[in-house]
């Protein structure tokens, strides 16, 4: 579980849809948290599992999971924490899980934080 330093987050899959053997499956689980505007990248990402934790389970880990589908565009704030789902593909190269991601932006920080 992550967050990413920027503004937003565009993943799209490129796998054909026949490849995934679990078609609800196989794509990102995304979590309605983010991290506090004041916190660090190392707070959030370096201190990992501990930090999202405490901020997911104050949610009850309340998420949106978007299947794998191939050509699927998701764009969403990168502050929030996500993560790949679960997947299973069929064997070979040419069905293996293609996830591309781009970033764009800075994230917001707060002004308060200048010392970083």
């Amino acid at each position: 579980v992550h967050a990413d330093e920027a503004a937003v987050n565009l993943n799209i899959w490129l796998a054909p849809d026949d490849a995934n053997l679990d078609p609800d499956s196989g794509g990102l689980v995304m979590y309605t948290a983010k991290p506090d505007a004041a916190a660090t990248a190392e707070e959030y990402n370096a201190r990992g599992a501990e930090f999202a934790d405490e901020l997911l389970r104050s949610t009850g880990y309340a998420n949106v999971t978007i299947p794998h589908r191939q050509n699927r565009i998701v764009l969403f704030d990168s502050a929030l924490f996500h993560k790949t789902d679960n997947f299973r593909f069929k064997k070979g190269y040419e069905n293996r899980r293609i996830n591309l991601t781009l970033l764009f932006g800075k994230m917001r920080r707060d002004e308060r934080r200048r010392d970083l």
